[in-house]
């Protein structure tokens, strides 16, 4: 029995290349199914599928243990009542609400990692800063910020339960989870 070497080699091609033989290539190769994994007739498509799904499956299942995503994430809600799990699918959960504000995807991630320039996070790292807010709270923290704060705008009654509240939060107050510019900076 003889043994044949063989190689493929995948070749990147911008896709402004339409009606090009590229083009031609790259539409017979998706009606293709080649015998890849462990049953027959799968195609490329479908195992990136699956791997995909499975990645999903195991980024879900890790997010639901308090131990991975630590004790100071900011446990958020859908509008039907379940938790915010993790996907990657249009931004991601948590990314897609910013409409692309980089300024207020930053401030959200400090606010629901509890990462931010605050006096708790000052104390948590020893920095040398003020532990107290500047409306006289003794000490500053995600809760006081969020909920109670006289410095920031908020609607009456307002819980951040929903991640497209703790936008509209971050956009009607735009100082909030930033850092100060130190004097004589910009």
């Amino acid at each position: 029995m003889s043994q044949y070497k063989c190689t493929i080699t995948f070749i990147q091609v911008p896709s402004k290349l339409e009606g090009s033989i590229h083009r031609e290539a790259h539409d017979d190769a998706k009606c293709l199914i080649s015998p890849v994994g462990l049953r027959p007739a799968t195609s490329l498509d479908s195992v990136r599928k699956a791997v995909t799904k499975r990645s999903q499956e195991s980024w879900t299942r890790m997010f639901e243990d308090p131990s991975y995503k630590g004790c100071n994430f900011l446990h958020l809600e859908r509008l039907d009542g379940d938790a915010l799990k993790p996907t990657y699918i249009n931004g991601g959960v948590w990314l897609s609400p910013v409409g692309g504000n980089l300024l207020v995807a930053v401030r959200l991630f400090r606010c629901i990692l509890n990462h931010a320039p605050i006096g708790s996070y000052y104390e948590r790292f020893n920095i040398p800063e003020p532990l107290a807010c500047d409306c006289g709270f003794h000490r500053q923290d995600r809760d006081h910020v969020l909920l109670s704060c006289n410095k920031h705008k908020r609607k009456a009654n307002w819980c951040p339960y929903y991640l497209k509240d703790v936008v509209n939060f971050l956009e009607e107050n735009p100082s909030v989870f930033s850092f100060r510019r130190p004097q004589g900076v910009g």
